[in-house]
């Protein structure tokens, strides 16, 4: 796509991402919304049980959430490295209270679904500012080069990938992404990444996402055209944004049992019986 009027992204963004696998950083969010989305994100944690670490595709409950994944600049962004027709492939929060041991391991989003290629990068999207001493995501500048690495599950009570998944390679000089509330990066599905423990006493709060184009095979998750059109058979088709109201949308996520994970406090509430989602 040309740079035009709702172009966001540079020639030199757009060249860093084939360069090095990631852009940063991209405003998104006025400072009221980063506010209000962080205000949703706490009540949906608070009414799951406080000490949620993360939730896997609150979008498919909470209108909060399919707003914010769709928001319009978040899209301008997609539609100039995918296209025209992006669909939203899945969403997370990662909410790292202060002080707590919660930490990302290092790992490849696209080792779980063999994806290699670039038409499906994910977003960061920071509701809280992310800084190095609160556990701010952290990337191997140009380590998409290296293709797909092997990973095995290191299953840490600590460890917010999905059964502690852990790429078994040497990692390369780590970049750590500081971002202010409203700003996003985005990153190529091969590119190495991971986050430290929160040591600051306020929590790190960030909504992510991961998108692609008509060039996408297969999905293990219900897909949702948020941009344009695209194949409909290929995949489990979202058609609407939810609609529920917000007590029967928490109980729709329980019933439901989308992972949710709860820090050390309440580690016995756990689910772990759902399919890996970086």
């Amino acid at each position: 796509m040309a740079e035009g009027d709702n172009s966001i992204l540079t020639s030199r963004q757009l060249s860093d991402y084939e360069e090095l696998g990631f852009i940063h950083p991209i405003p998104v969010l006025s400072g009221e919304e980063a506010r209000r989305y962080r205000a949703e994100v706490e009540r949906t944690c608070l009414a799951l049980g406080g000490g949620v670490t993360r939730l896997d595709a609150p979008h498919l409950f909470f209108r909060w959430a399919w707003e914010l994944s769709t928001h319009p600049r978040l899209l301008d962004c997609m539609e100039q490295l995918l296209g025209p027709n992006v669909l939203l492939k899945s969403t997370r929060i990662f909410y790292k209270h202060g002080r707590s041991g919660a930490f990302v391991g290092w790992h490849q989003d696209g080792v779980t679904e063999g994806i290699e290629g670039a038409h499906v990068p994910a977003v960061w999207l920071g509701l809280t500012e992310a800084t190095v001493e609160n556990g701010c995501l952290r990337v191997v500048p140009s380590s998409h080069r290296i293709g797909l690495v092997p990973h095995a599950d290191r299953p840490d009570a600590d460890n917010l990938t999905t059964q502690g998944a852990t790429a078994q390679t040497s990692i390369g000089e780590p970049y750590d992404l500081v971002m202010r509330p409203g700003e996003m990066s985005l990153h190529h599905p091969l590119v190495l990444h991971a986050s430290n423990p929160n040591l600051s006493a306020g929590p790190r709060v960030g909504f992510s996402a991961t998108y692609s184009n008509p060039e996408l095979l297969r999905s293990r998750t219900a897909v949702a055209w948020v941009r344009g059109d695209g194949p409909k058979r290929r995949f489990e088709v979202v058609g609407e944004p939810p609609d529920l109201p917000f007590e029967e949308a928490v109980a729709a996520y329980r019933a439901r049992r989308y992972q949710v994970l709860f820090d050390s406090r309440d580690a016995s509430r756990r689910n772990a019986d759902t399919p890996h989602a970086y």
